[in-house]
């Protein structure tokens, strides 16, 4: 406790001093009727390059609009890891491509793979580079995103995408900067934050889900508002989103798996969810500011639960949902020389299943419910005393506590499981160097010391009775170093080499599906990509092409028997190729292909003195991915968008009749939308959009769930 309050005193100490201006502030500095929103739109980055001109050149911003410029030049002050494998997308492409989730949003990222629970509304989840979603930190405006009780620990990327205002994407191994959880990349989602007078937003849009089953009434609908601005020093944004669709069903059909067994389902499903976001602060001076974040959400989807006819569950629900508050001060020390970040949060959520008993069956009749919040405190330092050097620092504390409640009636029994396991603790120190001894070379290193507090509680193998409860102490060293250079024929290297960690959660130690005999361990996971990177015609055309390695250890998953055990090795070895131009003429395209040419899941098992690897099939995880969009924009009045993926050929797991599971090929498929986008004034723009245009069958996220086929929307934006 004295450490905490010498850190708290000494917080408190330095932003009172700060944030006090040691003069009357006057001729305040007010910003252009563009907001900065729309100005960093026209800032794109792809594949870790920013499109921006270095802050040396002295050239109209015009001037740079069509050049492609990499990140991390000598003078430019980064506090993060440029060396890593990275690309982005801001709202102005989410707008093009008319994106209706985060999930579609970042589909077209190479070496990322969207996978779902069903059609558009549903679940969704992306695999990087063929490791999982749950493997992947995923954050909104610096809070993770994940629910630590959910089952596979994974974040929903099913939300609208109306609020965001850029997502980063970081792959491999990311410990230094982020912490636990980040083990095969981060996805950084960062919010829109308002600027210049006010602005109101509003748009919304309907669809027919799968047109091509003869289906032409409109199903699905969603609607989006927001308003933003600032006044003197105040700025704010807030707004909502309401998404509905009755469209979801299970698969109209099982290709090659057994013959005739299944029809279509004559059920279809709802999704109802809904979003509401405030963010706003204050510019205390030039050099400190103050925000507060407030987001909510919640959703409501009847779910299938088991596949072909007559196995469809009419009454079955998942209600979840989530509440925000997070807090914060960017202050600027000694003539911008340190940069000091503290804030707090603290996030509530709930996860329901609720399934009654059907008339006449004795299938169904579960409850179960979820809870947890967790608080989390960060301090974070940058140190720029020369210009060849910057020091980045800080200490993140958060704590992670949850309940469960669950009750099962099924096959005239009852089972009922509660647990109020003690608070996870997690207080990481960081380190992270940056050396800039040449224009446009860096080299970085850096580390991190994880320590987690987490309690287990274990049943004695001979006698099942319950051990005592116990109070692990996880101590985890991580590191990362890489190195990044551009050449002065536009010719880049960059090179990275880390290590990860992640501890168990609450859900795996605690549910009804944990490993009551054996402790779980940590997951831990090695990652090494490097890449070389090309420009040409004046920076405004970028080839890149990358190798990556990655292996994880110690993988938790639910065995054969749906218990939770550190069941595998994961290793992958892959290509990733990019193409990405600047507008000739008001076109663009990026384009991305993905060979993972070694993936392969395995454990280690001794024979007779000597340790061999048994294989195992991997599972939703094509090993050949492409994806392209061709975009183009006339005068900023009319948007033409056309976006292909491909996927190819992966296997997955089915429960068929009587349940028992088995191993298939899904086919490979071709997507294709197509988007336009009409500018009727200022005020007011119209919107169309077909997805699936290829009407596609063999399109499904998972075997057991149908995708809709030709599925067009139309729509209106209003901006005031």
């Amino acid at each position: 406790m004295p450490v905490f309050r010498f850190l708290f005193l000494s917080i408190f100490l330095i932003s009172t001093f700060s944030i006090f201006p040691d003069e009357p502030v006057t001729n305040v500095e007010t910003f252009p009727e563009t907001s900065q929103n729309e100005m960093s739109q026209e800032t794109e980055t792809y594949q870790g390059t920013s499109l921006q001109e270095p802050e040396t050149s002295k050239k109209p911003a015009k001037s740079d609009d069509n050049k492609i410029v990499v990140k991390g030049s000598r003078k430019k002050k980064t506090s993060s890891d440029t060396t890593a494998a990275q690309e982005s997308v801001n709202s102005k492409e989410i707008e093009e491509k008319q994106s209706v989730t985060t999930g579609d949003a970042v589909k077209e990222m190479t070496g990322v793979y969207v996978n779902g629970d069903g059609r558009t509304g549903q679940s969704q989840f992306l695999f990087v580079r063929g490791f999982r979603s749950a493997d992947v930190l995923v954050l909104v405006d610096g809070v993770e995103l994940r629910n630590p009780l959910s089952p596979n620990g994974a974040a929903d990327l099913s939300m609208s995408p109306e609020n965001i205002a850029k997502i980063d994407l970081l792959k491999g191994p990311q410990p230094v900067l982020f912490g636990s959880g980040a083990i095969a990349g981060v996805l950084d989602i960062k919010t829109k934050k308002g600027h210049g007078k006010p602005k109101f937003t509003a748009s919304a849009s309907t669809a027919v889900l799968d047109m091509s089953s003869s289906r032409y009434i409109p199903d699905t609908t969603n609607v989006s508002a927001n308003l933003s601005g600032s006044k003197n020093r105040f700025f704010y944004s807030g707004g909502g989103s309401f998404f509905y669709t009755k469209g979801i069903s299970m698969a109209d059909s099982y290709k090659d798996i057994k013959e005739n067994l299944y029809t279509k389902t004559p059920e279809n499903d709802s999704v109802i969810k809904g979003s509401l976001y405030f963010r706003g602060g204050i510019d205390i001076n030039n050099d400190n500011t103050w925000e507060i974040i407030l987001r909510g959400n919640v959703a409501k989807a009847e779910i299938d639960d088991g596949p072909g006819l007559g196995m469809d569950d009419p009454n079955r629900n998942l209600l979840n949902g989530n509440v925000l508050l997070k807090t914060g001060i960017d202050s600027n020390l000694f003539n911008k020389i340190w940069n000091l970040k503290f804030d707090v949060s603290m996030l509530l959520s709930s996860l329901g299943d609720k399934d009654p008993a059907d008339p006449g069956r004795m299938a169904g009749d579960l409850k179960s419910r979820y809870r947890s919040m967790t608080f989390a405190a960060n301090w974070k330092n940058s140190v720029n005393p020369v210009e060849w050097y910057e020091l980045v620092t800080g200490l993140d504390f958060s704590t992670e506590s949850g309940t469960a409640d669950y009750e099962d009636y099924s096959a005239g029994r009852y089972f009922n499981m509660d647990f109020v396991p003690n608070p996870d603790v997690n207080l990481d120190i960081y380190a992270f160097n940056i050396f800039k001894p040449l224009d446009k070379l860096e080299l970085n290193a850096g580390g991190r010391l994880q320590t987690n507090f987490y309690q287990i509680s274990l049943l004695d193998k001979d006698t099942d009775e319950a051990l005592p409860n116990e109070t692990k102490k996880n101590v985890e060293p991580t590191f990362s170093v890489g190195a990044a250079y551009e050449t002065p024929i536009e010719l880049g290297f960059k090179a990275r080499f880390a290590r990860g960690t992640k501890t168990p959660t609450l859900f795996q130690r605690f549910s009804r599906y944990a490993n009551l005999y054996q402790e779980l361990k940590p997951e831990t996971a090695y990652g090494f990509d490097g890449a070389i990177q090309q420009y040409f015609v004046e920076r405004k055309i970028l080839l890149e092409a990358g190798y990556f390695y990655e292996l994880k250890i110690n993988n938790i998953d639910l065995d054969k028997s749906g218990i939770y055990s550190n069941r595998y090795r994961i290793e992958n070895h892959g290509l990733e190729i990019a193409f990405h131009t600047k507008p000739f003429w008001g076109v663009s395209l990026r384009s991305a292909y993905t060979w993972i040419f070694k993936m392969q899941e395995y454990k280690v098992v001794e024979y007779k003195g000597e340790k061999y690897k048994a294989k195992t099939p991997t599972l939703m995880r094509p090993q050949h991915s492409f994806n392209a969009v061709l975009n183009y924009n006339y005068e900023k009045i009319l948007n033409i968008s056309l976006e292909l993926n491909y996927v190819g050929e992966r296997k997955d797991e089915v429960y068929n009749y009587p349940k028992t599971p088995y191993i298939i090929t899904a086919d490979d498929f071709v997507i294709l939308n197509f988007a336009v986008s009409y500018k009727i004034n200022s005020f007011v723009t119209i919107f169309a959009k077909i997805e699936n245009m290829l009407d596609n069958d063999d399109y499904a996220y998972s075997v057991e769930y149908g995708t809709a086929g030709i599925t067009p929307w139309i729509g209106l934006k209003v901006n005031l």
